[in-house]
């Protein structure tokens, strides 16, 4: 099996190569034209060990001398891009190419040697080549995209996981008047569907608390972010600021204060040791009475330690047919499982031990296999590598499992996957992000036949996500506003630590991350905060939030530093020159010579490193900045760049010879407070696929356009005048599907005809736009018409922020009928816009009216309006005094919320008639307007009756 393991990596690794010389030949042809004979020469003779590497695959024998090969297969796949791109990079960089000239041709002819000593091996273990060429990968994709075609597996499974008597049990714990403080817990492995239980509950009884928040406390949290994280729940998001500000104490002096006269329930989900418990127990007062503490926590310790007067609630394990039960629910997702698979399933069921997490894996493998025959061979797997289940050590039970459905991805995905553990524990990470990552990397094959061209490759590697949630190993935490798409994911956590090991035994990536002492974990799969400081074999590094690489002041970085000076013989010293050599001897030890992918998700790392000759091979560059920052001119170096994210609070200065930049494909710059410099650069990466601008720029230079990025498919805030000047950008960037554009009066002097024409534009006209938002800040231009949009037909997301000019009921019956998510913010409409839009948008899933979208005094939902209307957000109407809303009404509505409407007298009585509503959120409203709503001292408010039948009801006050 392991065999079978590394030739998958062995094999995407080889893909990978071969497609990115491919492009190189193509983009780079310049450059290569001297020696591109011997560059196609080493191509072919890839291609060619590919197809050995595919018998390999197919064998999977216990054969220590394959798996070195193959290990082998990798270093001179990666050796390969090596020369190829340092050869570039010297040429780019000097006049004298007949010194490189020979330089490389005996690089190369060094790498072509080693591949046929791979090739005389593989001959010798009885490999053969099984294809020639690409086809095998035509043939995955293929059967990639069919298997999409599938209807969704991701829908709510109401009652997954056997819950009812955890459910009752923890609800009568939490629901109880007692008179003191009340910690409850609820105790398992790993697995076991602890949280799954405590969420459940969580939003059925935090109505009847005054305030209620969830927080998650990963094995290395900081007790600061955890208090600032319950106050941000409980005091709005607005306050974030102001509390990253206070010190440790004053967060602690301000959450007793805050909750000391209310009744309160606070979740901490994962909780591993006591010593994680003394750290923050301090912050949680006695509280009215009924105030409760919830825990979830795989140690009985910390339970029994905490609240020893509360029972723990322990999720029982599956009976075998709840197992079975489960697993056909995942394993045929449309239903009807075909009664011959049955007694295999069974068999199958049994051995996961009655641990729903292994049930679900197994059934998303299972998914893939639509044949009897597959399904017996999966057995066989299963009996051969579960015995640990049946000797009950669930832990290791359940890892063999989650390592089956790993082995039996295509070779495609193995890379996909394993990039997942690069987030930190339990990230929910955005699909956005994750695709971006992935296209920088390589993972997505650019180079591709007539019938794969027609899909985009954000549309590729979204089908590689949807694979891997198909087969269960990642969840879906969020969905987008068309209800299918995903907006985020996530790792369990046995998934996260499974997947970390697979990806530190084949030097995938080196994460770097914090450790508190008091909060160490004894379990036995956790790491140690920077072990594994040698990351020479690894082409990748993550920096982890928490840890700074800046060295301004060594002894602010404890641990790590002294771990440093220890491995460089470096005595301890406070002064700048000890810590800047001891960050060079990092860089120069402890990072790979030729690294691809430097990630700081939240870590620190100074731009000075970025000087060492390690990094000028990257593709992925993500970096993070404490303070204002001037980006050094060494960046236009980095000529192999595909990803580049820069984040600061405050300002970023770029260089001019970020234009240098001509294989970038994202550029995310969004998270900075302003961006100065020479953004006029930016116009000379004609590939950027996606740019996001800071929402406030204090840049306008005459030398900024975008006419040619014609490549272009996302552009985030970007200035309208931009559109303007560059008029042709207005027709030639057809390839859009996604805009903002923004009209601030200290930009230009804009008017209403500025707005018609980009409405008018081939840009909106083209009817390719899946997502438009246009600001309007200016209060000298308006919404002229929205006649335009008519042609929309494939727009799914519109924002629309300034005032409307004309009649709004002539306006809005232009909207297409492909809407699924609509805000609306500054209209000033003055007519009811409910009776156009609930008959107009069949298909409308979101809808938000904010700050003042809306300036009438009534407003009227109709019977059978807005029939798949999901939520509803209603925002600072001013002027709404009456909302009537019919029976029959938005009869698939889930959330509400309502926030500062403060003539709004009461909620609507149809509103009892939604039966379908989840979640009310009243933030910031009137005295009078809650209390109608609410239970005091068992006395139920006179509109209570309303919404007894909503599970989730929450109040919040902002100050």
């Amino acid at each position: 099996m392991a065999e079978f393991v590394f030739t998958k990596l062995a094999e995407s690794v080889l893909s990978q190569t071969v497609e990115r010389i491919s492009e190189l030949l193509m983009q780079e042809a310049a450059s290569l034209k001297s020696v591109r004979d011997d560059v196609v020469l080493l191509q072919e003779e890839l291609r060619s060990l590919k197809g050995f590497v595919k018998d390999a695959d197919s064998k999977q024998e216990h054969d220590l001398g394959l798996r070195e090969l193959v290990r082998l297969v990798k270093d001179v796949a990666s050796g390969a891009e090596d020369v190829i791109e340092n050869y570039i990079h010297e040429v780019a960089s000097s006049y004298i190419k007949a010194f490189h000239n020979k330089s490389v041709r005996a690089q190369i002819s060094f790498v072509r040697e080693r591949i046929k000593v791979i090739f005389t091996s593989m001959q010798a273990c009885g490999i053969t080549s099984v294809a020639a060429g690409e086809a095998g990968t035509s043939s995955s994709m293929a059967e990639l995209q069919r298997s999409l075609r599938r209807s969704s597996p991701n829908k709510e499974d109401k009652d997954l996981i056997i819950l009812d008597e955890s459910t009752k049990a923890l609800t009568e714990e939490l629901t109880k008047e007692e008179d003191q403080l009340c910690i409850v817990s609820v105790v398992g492995m790993g697995g076991l569907g602890k949280t799954t239980l405590a969420k459940k509950v969580f939003k059925n009884v935090k109505h009847h608390f005054d305030t209620a928040a969830w927080v998650f406390l990963s094995q290395r949290f900081v007790p600061k972010d955890v208090f600032i994280e319950i106050l941000t729940q409980i005091l709005g998001k607005d306050k974030i600021e102001k509390l990253n500000a206070l010190k440790e104490h004053d967060l602690i002096e301000l959450l007793k204060e805050e909750l000391k006269e209310k009744r309160y329930l606070v979740v901490l989900d994962d909780i591993w040791t006591i010593a994680a418990w003394d750290s923050i127990k301090r912050a949680f007062p006695q509280g009215k009475n009924g105030s409760k503490l919830l825990f979830t926590t795989r140690n009985r310790e910390v339970s029994t330690s905490a609240g020893p007067s509360s029972p723990p609630i322990e999720p029982h394990f599956l009976t075998s047919e709840e197992s079975l039960k489960l697993l056909q629910r995942k394993a045929f997702p449309r239903g009807g499982c075909p009664p011959e698979f049955k007694e295999l399933g069974m068999e199958m069921a049994q051995k996961c031990g009655g641990l729903p997490l292994a049930v679900i894996v197994l059934g998303g493998l299972l998914s893939t296999k639509s044949s009897l025959v597959e399904w017996e061979r999966v057995l066989g797997d299963v009996k051969s590598y579960l015995n640990k289940v049946q000797s009950h050590q669930q832990y290791e039970g359940v890892n063999e499992i989650l390592a089956l459905s790993y082995y039996d991805l295509p070779y495609y995905l193995k890379p996909c996957f394993l990039y997942l553990g690069n987030f930190p524990e339990d990230s929910e990470i955005s699909k956005r992000k994750l695709i971006c990552l992935w296209i920088g990397e390589g993972f997505i094959p650019t180079t591709r036949t007539r019938e794969e061209m027609k899909q985009t490759l954000e549309a590729v590697a979204e089908g590689y996500l949807e694979e891997l949630i198909h087969r269960c190993m990642v969840q879906v935490e969020k969905r987008d506003h068309t209800g299918i798409g995903v907006k985020t994911c996530r790792m369990h956590d046995l998934m996260r630590d499974f997947c970390i090991s697979k990806a530190r035994e084949e030097s995938f990536a080196q994460i770097i991350q914090q450790q508190h002492e008091s909060n160490s974990s004894t379990d036995v799969s956790a790491a140690s905060s920077f072990e594994h400081l040698d990351g020479s074999h690894s082409r990748r590094l993550v920096i982890h939030p928490g840890v700074d690489l800046c060295f301004k002041k060594p002894w602010a970085c404890s641990t790590l530093f002294r771990k440093l000076l220890v491995c460089n013989n470096n005595p301890s010293s406070s002064s700048s020159s000890s810590s800047s050599l001891v960050e060079s001897k990092w860089v120069e030890q402890q990072v790979h010579p030729n690294l691809r992918s430097l990630l700081c998700l939240g870590g620190i790392l100074s731009l000075s490193t970025l000087k060492s000759s390690n990094f000028r091979m990257l593709r992925v560059l993500e970096l993070h900045f404490r303070s204002r920052s001037k980006i050094p001119g060494g960046i236009g170096n980095l000529i192999c760049l595909r990803y580049l994210c820069l984040r600061s609070d405050h300002e970023i200065s770029l260089p001019s010879s970020i234009g240098n930049l001509h294989n970038l494909h994202i550029l995310d710059l969004k998270d900075n407070w302003d961006l100065i410099g020479s953004v006029g650069m930016i116009s000379r990466l004609i590939r950027l696929r996606h740019l996001s601008l800071p929402y406030s720029i204090g840049y306008k230079q005459n030398d900024f356009r975008i006419d040619k990025l014609k490549d272009i498919e996302t552009l985030e805030y970007i200035p309208a005048y931009v559109l303007i000047r560059s008029y042709d950008a207005l027709h030639k960037l057809t390839n859009l599907r996604s805009i903002s554009i923004f009209y601030r009066r200290d930009h230009y002097n804009y008017n209403d005809d500025d707005v018609r024409r980009v409405l008018g534009s081939q840009i909106v006209q083209s009817g390719r736009l899946t997502s438009l938002e246009i600001w309007i800040c200016s209060t000298e231009a308006r919404f002229p018409s929205l006649e335009s949009l008519s042609s929309c037909h494939s727009l799914s997301k519109l924002l629309l922020y300034g005032e409307m000019k004309f009649q709004q009921q002539q306006g809005l019956i232009h909207l297409p009928q492909s809407l699924t998510k609509l805000i609306l913010s500054r209209s000033e409409m003055v007519q009811d816009p409910m009776p156009v839009l609930e008959n107009k948008l069949p298909n409308l899933r979101f809808l938000m009216f904010y700050l003042n979208a809306y300036v009438g005094s009534k407003m009227v939902c109709s019977a059978h309006g807005f029939p798949n209307l999901d939520t509803l957000q209603l925002w600072r109407l001013d002027n709404l005094r009456e909302w009537i809303v019919e029976k029959g009404a938005m009869p698939s509505l889930k959330k509400l919320t309502i926030e500062h409407i403060q003539k709004l007298e009461m909620i609507p009585k149809g509103l009892e008639f939604v039966t379908s509503l989840k979640e009310l959120e009243i933030e910031d409203m009137k005295n009078s307007f809650c209390e109608k709503l609410q239970v005091k001292n068992g006395i139920e408010g006179q509109d209570y009756y309303k919404i007894r039948h909503i599970p989730s009801i929450s109040f919040v006050r902002v100050r």
